[in-house]
């Protein structure tokens, strides 16, 4: 079970190159600073969060369509590849966003794993905050998502982080040029593990 935000503007957006990093890496800095992150220089953040045949309703969907509350968008990374069996293509991605709406945040890390398809995980840290941690996933006759949502509240705002794979049987190959699934989901992961949130300490 995905939440799924009506999204608002974002007022401060800021895509800067990480100092002393290496020159493939750059780092994000969103909602007034509060989101940071690093990513490779290749991947470029966007804040388009229309969903994909199964996530028709928008960038994180509850699997029954129904909104859940008010939230922002930050950022989503995503690349297409191609997928460790040789059908279609699959496309991994992360994306992230937030609420301030006191009906989220009271839900903020349970109503995930309530749903059918959702499985509590241990616990993870990240960014030096503790984040529940559930997966997800559903499938049609030539596509399927799996998912793993970490939601944590920082500072009276819920911040939510999805890990998401979404492959889709009956697509054509993707080009020559893309990456095999196995870099793509490094990419991501990569991504994710650099994710700090809140105040800067």
């Amino acid at each position: 079970m995905l939440l799924r935000y009506c999204l608002l503007p974002l007022s401060l957006l800021a895509l800067l190159p990480f100092a002393n990093a290496d020159a493939a890496t750059k780092f994000f800095v969103g909602a007034g600073g509060r989101v940071r992150l690093s990513h490779p220089a290749n991947l470029n953040p966007t804040r388009t969060f229309s969903g994909r045949a199964l996530m028709t309703a928008g960038w994180r969907t509850m699997w029954d369509g129904k909104p859940v509350g008010r939230g922002i968008g930050v950022a989503r990374f995503w690349q297409i590849a191609k997928p460790r069996d040789g059908v279609g293509q699959v496309i991994e991605m992360v994306q992230i966003g937030f609420s301030r709406d006191a009906g989220v945040i009271a839900r903020c890390g349970t109503d995930g794993a309530k749903g059918p398809n959702g499985r509590r995980l241990p616990d993870r840290m990240l960014g030096g905050h503790r984040w529940t941690a559930y997966s997800n996933g559903d499938a049609g006759m030539s596509q399927g998502i799996a998912a793993t949502n970490l939601r944590t509240v920082v500072e009276g705002t819920c911040y939510a982080v999805d890990r998401i794979t979404y492959s889709i049987k009956a697509a054509g190959a993707p080009s020559r040029t893309a990456p095999t699934q196995a870099v793509a989901a490094a990419a991501m992961d990569g991504i994710l593990a650099t994710v700090h949130v809140g105040r800067r300490r």
